[in-house]
């Protein structure tokens, strides 16, 4: 908030002029007398001053992308770009139900049908699944009932009908991890994403194309490559874009999302090549000082939640700078990184492709 007139000021200009002006009826020391008319007149004058002026500030604070907050960021971004906050979104997973013989013959399992994972989050079919008289096994797409990133659950997680389907024997299993669902989009990735408004005007540039991926609810990293030739190095006419959520993963359902966007964004007739990224976690681990008087676990703890924070921005293909992992230390008050600090990694940590997107996790960062 821009600097604003306190009471405290406002008070001794009104003072100051009641003192100074000659010839007044009254005594000009009884302004200073707590309680007195005078005093209290000024006072009063003072404390609508002070709010005037901070409605003042409020109001011009709130006409800048930098300074707006919450709505006053919603309204400026749409009455100026016609952009809106991302919503907290859904994870969706993709499923594959099995079932181990063909003795209940065919049926459906209805869409809407509830399963929920083994950590209590609870998913509904998007479509209806519908077995032949002798399919054993086929895929299928779930919606999560809650929006959040509590329900990006992991692959491999166990699951249980809520609501019984045809052949009670059939089993679910998802071999990748929930993907998509968030929060709502905060302030500062908000104005990130304003900030690249201009820059991406121009549709069917590798800029637009990664832009218009992050406008999907859910998707939080994208990064697009242009295919070229490997003999002359020239474009051949195509787009790889990989895309992923906080975690770095991606559904079905989040690309099918991300297509559909795409068309206004994409150049007519040029194929993009769309995946979700393949995750890659990095092992951390500091060798740290501590300024005297500091508590050292609290303070290891904030080192453990920057770094992770800091991976969560990674995009496909990025690599993890060393130097941000010192800076991760660094950025924690009482907290002395020296040269050796960093133990591992040992330099920058390329990813192998374009696809690979590198993170962190609480449990991938020790200390010595």
């Amino acid at each position: 908030m821009a600097d604003i007139l306190t009471r405290d000021a406002l008070f001794r200009v009104g003072r100051r002029y009641i003192v100074t002006t000659p010839n007044t009826r009254i005594n000009p020391k009884v302004v200073d007398v707590e309680g007195s008319d005078v005093n209290l007149v000024v006072g009063q004058t003072a404390l609508m001053g002070e709010a005037l002026s901070a409605g003042w500030a409020n109001c011009m604070r709130a006409m800048f992308v930098d300074s707006a907050r919450g709505s006053e960021l919603d309204r400026i971004a749409f009455d100026r770009f016609g952009i809106t906050r991302k919503p907290a979104a859904a994870a969706t997973v993709d499923w594959h139900l099995q079932r181990p013989n063909v003795g209940a013959g065919g049926g459906t399992v209805d869409a809407g049908t509830r399963i929920a994972a083994q950590g209590g989050q609870v998913f509904a079919l998007k479509t209806d699944v519908v077995f032949g008289p002798s399919d054993l096994s086929l895929e299928a797409t779930g919606v999560a009932q809650l929006v959040g990133p509590e329900q990006n659950v992991p692959a491999g997680t166990l699951w249980s009908f809520q609501d019984a389907p045809f052949d009670p024997t059939i089993v679910v299993s998802n071999t990748t991890p929930a993907a998509g669902g968030a929060n709502q989009e905060t302030d500062p990735a908000f104005r990130g994403r304003i900030r690249s408004y201009f820059l991406t005007l121009r549709r069917a540039t590798l800029g637009a194309i990664q832009y218009a991926a992050t406008t999907v609810p859910g998707v939080a990293v994208s990064t697009a490559y242009e295919i070229v030739n490997p003999g002359d190095a020239l474009p051949a006419g195509a787009v790889e874009l990989i895309v992923g959520d906080e975690d770095g993963n991606a559904t079905s359902l989040v690309l099918q999302a991300v297509r559909d966007v795409l068309l206004d964004f994409r150049a007519c007739g040029i194929p993009v090549f769309l995946s979700g990224g393949k995750v890659a976690f990095e092992d951390v681990r500091y060798r740290l000082a501590f300024s005297t008087g500091i508590d050292t676990v609290r303070a290891a703890s904030e080192v453990r939640s920057t770094i992770v924070a800091m991976t969560q921005f990674l995009r496909p293909g990025q690599t993890l700078l060393r130097s941000d992992v010192f800076a991760a230390a660094r950025a924690v008050p009482g907290v002395i990184a020296r040269e050796d600090s960093v133990q591992e990694p040992a330099g920058d940590v390329v990813p192998p492709d374009n696809q690979t997107i590198i993170r962190v996790r609480a449990e991938d960062v020790s200390f010595e």
